[in-house]
């Protein structure tokens, strides 16, 4: 059965910008690297602004010509598939004309549907597997949530999962660790909503274990709405809820908090998530999907986290799965 989860390589460690990753050279780059450390498929992060060349299908037509010649040129670099694309619609986009957008707010979903209907027709037609969304605000914006909130929140991830299925493609939520959505019981009651031939989870190793969760065990628990998974490393937990202070993506993540955390992502093996564990979990029950290694905020230059994350796949992992 493990023989049926693939590996692939997120790529937004190359952190979009005016002054780097906006070179088509860069690009090339990016991917033969990936490529190199032995992954062939990636995850695509939607971005926004002409100075992200593959964060938005139109900057990409631009660049490349059309979504087939630029699949042809992934394959020309060693990179097979697109597995994935992650949305989130709370990040300002310049194209949509908006500051972020709330799942919450029902007079937000409309839009949000449209935006994410342009990066699922996209990642369509590159043949891809799934749209991971980001499915809930910062904690520090949105507050604790109510059952109302929650019940707003899957009318909205319900009808783009039913839009992406109309284009062979699964939802799965992204839940990370300044999540306005908190406890399981909390994912419990969204996925009750939401529906299950459409709609499913997105399990980040690195941000649920920072957010104070057990993963394995976590895993154990909704393994059969578990569609997709993230996997890094976690160096430290938030035990002192900093989720809520104002800015924490800033205040918290890069700042690190009251303890001056330096790093909270680091790559596999390094940190608090038992791999081990928790991909011979996955194997007892069956898990069939993508794994997409992240590197977060890694050492320099770039590429050194993705090698050490080909290492330990390469020397621990695969080698228990003998």
């Amino acid at each position: 059965m493990h023989k049926q989860i693939k590996w692939g390589y997120a790529l937004n460690q190359w952190k979009a910008g005016f002054t780097s990753f906006a070179r088509l050279e860069e690009i090339e780059r990016a991917f033969k690297v990936t490529a190199a450390c032995g992954f062939d498929a990636v995850e695509l992060n939607a971005g926004s602004g002409r100075w992200d060349p593959i964060g938005r299908p139109e900057n990409i037509a631009i660049n490349f010509g059309s979504a087939d010649h630029f699949r042809l040129k992934l394959k020309d670099w060693g990179i097979q598939r697109v597995a994935s694309t992650f949305f989130d619609p709370t990040v300002m986009s310049f194209e949509e004309l908006h500051f972020g957008l709330m799942s919450t707010q029902p007079a937000d979903h409309p839009r949000i549907l449209a935006q994410a209907r342009i990066h699922a027709e996209f990642l369509a037609g590159l043949k891809g597997d799934c749209i991971v969304v980001r499915p809930f605000p910062s904690w520090w914006k949105e507050g604790g949530l109510t059952p109302e909130r929650i019940a707003a929140a899957a009318d909205c991830w319900n009808a783009v999962g039913a839009m992406t299925a109309a284009l062979g493609l699964k939802t799965v939520l992204h839940v990370d660790a300044l999540s306005a959505l908190r406890t399981a019981e909390e994912m419990e009651r969204l996925m009750s909503l939401c529906d299950a031939d459409n709609v499913g989870l997105c399990f980040d190793t690195a941000e649920l274990t920072i957010a104070g969760h057990d993963v394995v065990a976590l895993y154990r628990r909704f393994h059969e709405r578990v569609w997709h998974f993230q996997f890094k490393d976690a160096l430290a937990v938030d035990t002192l809820d900093e989720y809520k202070l104002q800015n924490a993506e800033r205040a918290l993540v890069a700042a690190g908090g009251e303890r001056g955390i330096q790093r909270w992502f680091g790559e596999m093996g390094t940190g608090l998530v038992d791999f081990p564990a928790l991909l011979a979990a996955m194997r007892e029950l069956g898990y069939a999907g993508w794994i997409i290694v992240e590197s977060d905020k890694g050492p320099a230059p770039i590429a050194t986290g993705m090698m050490l994350n080909s290492w330990y796949r390469q020397h621990v992992l695969d080698r228990r799965a003998d």
